[in-house]
């Protein structure tokens, strides 16, 4: 019998909060960045649309969670849900309800977004399966599926626009960055499974070097952008960015422990948020 908890636990593997950000920043760069008109987005089409991603999405957290269980139980033993609240078995079948409907919901709005749409159920099932236990191909590949939500709107307006491909990059890089701190955190679980992400295998300095590496490709793309966009406001928005992002870089240097890294974690998370906040200014 399903009770309170079982859904309440189903939200929780799903990361509902991070799903919602992706659907609105698709929203968001439909109307802001394509200049759609609102009724266009009001429309079941598109809606179907944002909810075939956003379930694609969800599945993809599912089989991580799913696949990351025992390293779970080292990290963060109580939170994890798969396998405790809720069974593995019916987790699986969940991953597989989403990533069927995703699908089927996208072919029957447009044949090349259904593709996208197993091309990226493929590729999360074989991130959390197998990519993920190699250095840096799990941090690319989720960096590169994030990237893609932003892109797919493209594809589904059939409409060309260097704003979405440039908001996609700094996206990428970011997810990177945040993809890159949360395997520091990670690396005391992974590391006992045979994971060989960066902080594992070349240490927690050699995952700085890389953190620092894509913060000045991530610096390096806004400054572009910046000067390509004569929008002072969006100027002056993004220099506060750029403020954070320093303090960020001095935050890095100095940080040692799990609970520094979560806290440069929640950082990356503002960056990400100022961003989709930047799209409205344009």
């Amino acid at each position: 019998m399903l009770k309170i908890k079982h859904i309440a636990a189903f939200l929780s593997i799903i990361r509902l909060k991070n799903l919602v950000i992706i659907l609105l920043a698709q929203f968001i760069t439909a109307y802001f960045l394509l200049n759609m008109p609102s009724w266009m987005l009001m429309k079941p089409r598109f809606i179907l649309f944002i909810l075939s991603t956003g379930m694609i999405g969800a599945a993809g957290y599912i089989i991580n969670d799913y696949f990351d269980q025992k390293i779970d139980m080292v990290n963060r033993p109580n939170s994890v849900v798969v396998g405790t609240t809720l069974r593995r078995r019916l987790a699986l079948f969940a991953h597989v309800v989403l990533t069927i409907s995703g699908i089927g919901i996208g072919f029957m709005i447009d044949p090349i977004i259904g593709a996208v749409h197993i091309f990226s159920a493929g590729a999360l099932w074989t991130y959390s399966a197998v990519l993920k236990r190699w250095i840096l191909l799990g941090t690319l590949t989720i960096s590169f599926l994030t990237s893609l939500t932003l892109l797919l709107v493209m594809i589904y307006f059939k409409e060309f626009s260097l704003l979405v491909v440039a908001y996609a990059m700094f996206g990428c890089v970011t997810i990177f960055i945040r993809e890159s701190i949360k395997d520091i955190i990670s690396a005391k679980g992974e590391g006992q499974f045979g994971y060989q992400s960066v902080p594992i295998v070349w240490g927690i300095r050699g995952a700085k070097t890389f953190i620092y590496l894509a913060g000045l490709a991530g610096v390096g793309m806004l400054s572009y952008y910046l000067w390509s966009i004569p929008n002072w406001n969006l100027r002056y928005f993004f220099f506060s960015v750029f403020l954070i992002i320093l303090w960020m870089a001095y935050k890095l240097t100095k940080a040692d422990k799990i609970k520094d890294f979560k806290t440069l974690k929640n950082y990356v998370d503002g960056i990400i948020l100022a961003g989709l906040i930047s799209v409205t200014l344009i």
